[in-house]
């Protein structure tokens, strides 16, 4: 619904492209102002140009607590408050158990699952600031809830933010500060540029396509809005039916 987000500041991480580039439109199209990061400079300002609504760019190293408090002071200097936080930023790679090397796995978990945490605890934090709740989104993926693979830094890093959802939902749900998680199965973006829809998707997807970054970001949007108030700790799953076989 337009204008549902008057008045409301979002901050969403790995905003410039893929998915967190349509959230960032979808929250911004709904009157939301936006703040996106990510760490190309001029790939996130022209993204942030780009949007219907006042927003802007932040370069920002997810895995960085000291980037974490800028951004966040940052954004209540240009905006006043924060009101909704979208921990998009995500990284992926194949590797076997015998392949992969601890600095692979811990690169990958230092985005994936420590940059969640740190964008629910300084989110916490500046939603406490104003006292009026708010809303928590992290990103998740259906592979936090199966695995294939090549795939087990990535299902255990997923896995961990599901679960970092709920924990942090029973925590500060008495603050009216929601925490949710969204798993998108699998989604144009240039993660799966190299996958072949053709062949995979009428295999393992009931509605034999992938996914559009636009239908994750309509359950992002969602999850910000009053239209989900009574909705925390919870999976909202996008993704055709993928796991549902």
């Amino acid at each position: 619904m337009s204008g549902e987000l008057e008045g409301k500041t979002a901050i969403i991480t790995g905003g410039s492209r893929g998915i967190g580039l349509a959230c960032a439109e979808a929250l911004s199209g709904a009157g939301a102002n936006v703040v996106i990061t990510g760490r190309d400079v001029a790939r996130g300002e022209e993204a942030a140009k780009a949007l219907p609504n006042q927003a802007r760019f932040m370069q920002q190293d997810v895995a960085s607590d000291e980037d974490w408090t800028r951004v966040m002071e940052a954004t209540k200097d240009a905006f006043g408050r924060v009101d909704i936080v979208v921990a998009n930023a995500g990284v992926s790679s194949f590797f076997t158990l015998e392949a992969m090397s601890l600095e692979e796995f811990r690169g990958l978990n230092d985005i994936n699952l420590k940059g969640a945490f740190l964008g629910v605890k300084h989110g916490a934090i500046a939603l406490r600031e104003h006292g009026e709740g708010g809303s928590i989104i992290l990103m998740s993926s259906v592979m936090g809830r199966i695995s294939a693979p090549a795939n087990t830094h990535y299902s255990a890093s997923k896995s961990g933010v599901r679960l970092l959802a709920k924990a942090a939902a029973l925590e500060l749900g008495a603050e009216k500060i929601r925490v949710n998680c969204v798993l998108p199965g699998i989604t144009h973006s240039d993660m799966t540029a190299a996958f072949d829809e053709v062949a995979m998707a009428p295999a393992i997807v009931p509605q034999k396509r992938f996914g559009e970054a636009k239908e994750v970001a309509d359950a992002v949007l969602f999850a910000s809005s009053d239209r989900s108030i009574f909705m925390t700790g919870a999976d909202l799953v996008v993704d055709g039916g993928l796991i549902t076989r």
